[in-house]
């Protein structure tokens, strides 16, 4: 009884270690999309492709927007995140 026992007790943690896996893989999730919506819809899609390290302007051409514009938004992300250098905010 007690080899059975101690098995059914090691079979409940496994189960709730995966469980809570997935939990922490969806508070992630959640955590990524809270974080996203302090910006406007532009501003997510510049800071979006500022994580995959395209140039100013490569953004500019995938936006079809002027130079200035993408500074603009790169601009107010970094206010918004308060950190300086735009490397610094995407990690």
């Amino acid at each position: 009884m007690g080899i059975e026992n101690s098995l059914s007790v090691a079979s409940d943690l496994v189960d709730e270690v995966a469980r809570l896996k997935s939990v922490e893989g969806e508070c992630k999730i959640l955590k990524e999309k809270i974080f996203m919506m302090q910006f406007t819809r532009a501003e997510q899609k510049a800071f979006s492709l500022a994580i995959d390290g395209p140039s100013i302007l490569e953004i500019q051409y995938i936006f079809y927007k002027e130079e200035c514009t993408i500074k603009n938004r790169r601009r107010k992300i970094l206010r918004k995140l308060n950190t300086p250098p735009i490397t610094e905010a995407v990690q």
